[in-house]
């Protein structure tokens, strides 16, 4: 509006310069023009390097939600659960605090958790799915079934805090870069399992602020509709396993000619018989099936 600005606007674009600015000692980070905003409001690459050769090089891939408080964030909108069902990328929520000039940021790592378990346990789309960053659930992976098939995300503490004097400080910036590096790998790895078919997510079922995750639980989902990409997935590692134990490289090592190996070959052959039946395309890439154990 001409000549004014509505305050709560004006406060939440200080929040997004704060968060812009204590990221931009960690992370190369390209703010998402308001025009072109859809949810994300920067997309980054973590900084790396060493003192060596001086060089500061791009890093692991993520983007950035900045927000003023830490307020559950809800999509219930068709639009907004399809956009946020499907990330291909990890997720920081990132809320500052203007009065300590630093911001705490946490990980979406279990939104997956919701996502492939389904609302209620099952294969429901949920009604709703709402981000709840700064709590935590009794039970893990921290995902609660609410009214009407509604979900709610417990995104639980802090996986870091980045103050100001942090950015300006060498040794700060490469523990922060530690930890941050080390979230957005698991929560990348899930990602890529997922858009595998691959469904098994991993996630900490305790971890400290500002500390790399550690001890990881695995959880599994499945349903009916998983058959066709279960049954590809399992042709495609046989076949790759096989090959692998074929190489010169691994059948002259001893601990692959004895137990538990001699077995698992035996039952891998015929284990890949059945996946020629059901994938013929991948006859080409068997190498000596039917040669004698």
């Amino acid at each position: 509006m001409p000549g004014a600005r509505l305050r709560s606007y004006r406060l939440g674009d200080r929040s997004e310069l704060l968060v812009e600015h204590l990221l931009a000692g960690i992370a190369y980070t390209t703010r998402v023009p308001r025009q072109e905003d859809i949810g994300i409001d920067f997309l980054c690459s973590l900084i790396t390097g060493n003192e060596e050769d001086n060089l500061l090089r791009a890093g692991p891939f993520f983007a950035v939600q900045a927000k003023s408080s830490a307020d559950p964030i809800i999509y219930k909108k068709p639009h907004e659960l399809e956009w946020i069902k499907n990330q291909e990328n990890p997720i920081l929520l990132c809320v500052a605090d203007r009065d300590n000039a630093a911001m705490d940021v946490y990980s979406t790592w279990n939104l997956l958790c919701g996502i492939l378990g389904g609302a209620s346990g099952g294969t429901i789309t949920p009604s709703s799915i709402t981000l709840r960053p700064g709590k935590t659930g009794t039970t893990w992976p921290g995902v609660e079934d609410g009214p009407n098939c509604s979900q709610e995300i417990l995104l639980g503490k802090p996986i870091i805090q980045i103050r100001h004097e942090d950015i300006f400080n060498e040794s700060s910036t490469r523990r922060i870069s530690d930890v941050l590096r080390a979230w957005v790998a698991l929560d990348r790895i899930n990602i890529v399992r997922r858009q595998a078919g691959l469904y098994f997510v991993e996630g900490p079922p305790a971890y400290q602020t500002g500390e790399p995750p550690q001890q990881l639980a695995t959880a599994s989902y499945w349903n009916p509709q998983n058959l066709e990409i279960c049954t590809k997935n399992l042709t495609l590692a046989a076949t790759s396993l096989w090959n692998v134990l074929r190489h010169p490289q691994i059948s002259m090592k001893a601990d692959v000619n004895q137990s538990p190996w001699i077995e698992g070959s035996k039952a891998l052959r015929d284990l890949l018989r059945w996946c020629e039946v059901m994938e013929p395309k991948l006859r080409g890439f068997v190498r000596g099936l039917e040669d004698e154990p």
